[in-house]
């Protein structure tokens, strides 16, 4: 073991730290001096080293140092001390004293203490030599002079985005009043909470205050539409201050079983003593209570009746008679493989359990019953009544035996409505229905599908289009009679009566507005196929026109080609511009609009070389004269092969050019 892991591990020993990092960065704070950094850590009362006895004397006022640890302490570490400046934004934050045994992690670890700054926002840069080391790297590796400077980036705009942002949190305070219990009073508890926190982590905490599982707590004042993972925040409760009710979900399951047992006491023997299947409220097999429970942890009602502790015999024996798993079949199996699958099974059970008195179930999808319902003519719309039926919910059997299957309920519904039923018994069948329901109906018809308890289930939800808007005109829960089931569809249907008239109505002026427009276009159609005659007349003569611009152009195109190859094989033959000197002739050529072009000749150099010269710029002698000034001629009237001396061109001369 080297100098400074003995250090390191003397001073755990002396001190009890485990962690080696904190330990390293006590002593790096102290220069690796293992008495300082001891002195700094432990309280004065308790500082002892390994090789001297406790002190019976708790108040000794300093640490006593047996002579042979004394020893060890002055042969610490030969390793060399690195000083390093830590600038930011141009000032310096924080003078370091490291060995140079230490790593990159050492130093921001060191870092951290000084100023708080977090190790995983420390960025260096002005490494001498221009180096880039990893947090692993020591400072010997990288050969550094005994002190130097680095500058600090801690990326502030990322750093002070989450500190604001949690500056920005909102605290909740919750009151929430836990009702009686036979062992127990009223009790309110007043929690704080950030708006960060999710509805599901409150309610674990309620779990662990109250040992109240999640799966029996009933809430009253979260609104319909959170989730477990809704936070305070995104729920819209009151603020600063909420108020929520909490009870046991298990003293609803024993009042909703009395009741069942009542309405149910007779038609259970009379279903025993009939040949059909027994209708039965909850499915209430082991597996199916599993299903429950993991459909929804944080229901705010009880999910099932099964597995929960009953001291009530009565409710007991009243649940073994009504529950026969082996002669229910549920109304949509569980592995269906897709929606109208489950539609038929749906039909078909119904039909089986309930007899042929019954609604008439639309056979086809959610979105097929949409269109048949709400997307048609305004006379010929109906209202859409979804059915959501539920096994595990102890009012399924009472609802469909005594009020959905009543004689004037059906004959209302198959008048008035388009029905479409579906078993949300299974957690799979009830995700499946939401997600038709928010693909076909949108998201607030979901989230209204998604809030209602099961223990108010079975439920009838009546929808209705109005213009582009697909709308829930009632939700008709599990737990009424049947006048007030038949009250609230005739008060449903009148409504959408209303509504119909008014649609009929729009419908109708929009049907004139239509003819009239028809007709308008009728005689536009006919002015359009004049005016089109017009422009197929034009349009030929401008094909004409464009063909004979095409083959001017054709032309030009060619001319300009012949040229530019001309051109190009005159550049290729042109003797370079000679340097100035003797036998040169620098000429001097005035343009047409006034500017200038100079270039220098051999005196021996022939007149055609010029003209080349002024052809590749542009001028040509077809198109331009060339005009000497004294004596005043045309060169290009005069033999090409006579030379600039021959001319009197040479040592300089201006000439013009004219066009012809």
């Amino acid at each position: 073991m080297d100098d400074k892991d003995g250090i390191i591990a003397d001073f755990q020993a002396i001190t009890g730290i485990d962690n080696a990092g904190e330990a390293l960065m006590h002593l790096s704070n102290f220069n690796w001096d293992l008495l300082a950094a001891v002195q700094h850590v432990t309280p004065k009362h308790t500082q002892h080293l390994p090789s001297e006895g406790r002190s019976t004397e708790l108040s000794a006022p300093a640490v006593t140092v047996a002579d042979d640890f004394m020893n060890m302490i002055a042969s610490t570490s030969t390793h060399r001390l690195i000083t390093i400046e830590i600038e930011q934004n141009g000032r310096i934050i924080a003078i370091l004293t490291l060995s140079d045994s230490s790593t990159i992690d050492d130093l921001k670890t060191l870092l951290y203490g000084k100023s708080n700054i977090p190790c995983c926002l420390q960025k260096f840069s002005g490494w001498p030599n221009n180096q880039h080391p990893s947090n692993k790297d020591t400072l010997s590796k990288l050969n550094l002079p005994d002190r130097f400077k680095l500058n600090l980036n801690t990326g502030d705009e990322d750093l002070n985005q989450e500190l604001n942002g949690r500056a920005n949190l909102r605290m909740f305070t919750l009151n929430i009043t836990m009702e009686a219990t036979t062992s127990s009073d009223y009790q309110v508890y007043k929690l704080s909470f950030s708006s960060d926190q999710t509805v599901g982590q409150v309610k674990e905490v309620v779990a662990n205050l109250t040992k109240l599982p999640i799966s029996n707590q009933q809430w009253l004042g979260w609104p319909h539409f959170v989730t477990p993972t809704t936070t305070l925040e995104e729920s819209h409760i009151n603020y600063p201050v909420h108020d929520f009710k909490l009870k046991p979900s298990n003293s609803i399951l024993k009042h909703t079983r009395r009741r069942y047992n009542t309405r149910l006491n007779q038609s259970v023997v009379d279903m025993e003593t009939s040949d059909s299947p027994m209708p039965s409220s909850s499915t209430s097999s082991s597996s199916t209570s599993s299903s429950s429970s993991e459909e929804d942890p944080f229901e705010d009602a009880a999910e099932s009746l099964s597995g929960i502790d009953d001291d009530d015999d009565d409710v007991d024996t009243m649940f073994m008679d009504t529950e026969l798993p082996t002669r229910i079949r549920p109304l949509i199996a569980e592995d269906t493989e897709d929606e109208l699958a489950g539609v038929i099974q749906f039909i078909d059970e119904f039909q089986n359990r309930y007899g042929d008195m019954r609604p008439q179930f639309f056979l086809g999808t959610l979105d097929q019953a949409i269109k048949i319902a709400c997307f048609k003519p305004a006379k010929d719309k109906r209202l859409l009544a979804v059915y959501l039926h539920h096994d595990r919910s102890v009012l399924s059997n009472v609802f469909c035996t005594q009020l959905l299957c009543f004689e004037s309920v059906v004959q209302y519904l198959n008048t008035n409505f388009l029905v479409w039923g579906w078993d949300m018994t299974h957690p799979s069948n009830r995700n499946r229905i939401l997600q038709s329901a928010a693909l076909s109906l949108g998201a607030m018809a979901e989230m209204t599908l998604r809030a209602i308890d099961i223990n108010r289930l079975p439920a009838l939800v009546l929808f209705t289009r109005n213009r582009s808007n697909t709308e829930i005109l009632s939700v008709i829960n599990g737990d009424c009679n049947i006048s007030e089931l038949l009250s609230s569809l005739i008060n449903a249907q009148e409504m959408f009566a209303m509504q119909q008239q008014v649609e009929i109505k729009e419908e109708g002026e929009r049907n004139m507005r239509e003819m009239i427009k028809v007709e308008q276009d009728e005689a536009y159609q006919q002015s359009l196929a004049i005016d089109r005659a017009k422009e197929e007349t034009r349009r030929v003569q401008e094909m004409e026109e464009k063909a004979i611009r095409s083959q001017i152009e054709s032309q030009e195109r060619q001319v300009a080609a012949e040229k530019e190859a001309i051109r190009q094989r005159i550049v290729a033959s042109l003797p370079a511009e000679p340097e100035p000197g003797d036998q040169v002739a620098k000429i001097r050529f005035r343009l047409p609009l006034g500017k200038f072009l100079e270039r220098r000749f051999m005196a021996s150099d022939n007149l055609q070389v010029l003209f080349d010269y002024l052809y590749i710029n542009g001028f040509s002698q077809e198109e331009f004269k060339v005009i000497s000034s004294w004596p005043r001629r045309d060169l290009t009237t005069l033999g090409v092969t006579q030379t600039m001396k021959e001319l009197n061109l040479y040592p300089q001369e201006t000439l013009t050019l004219e066009e012809r």
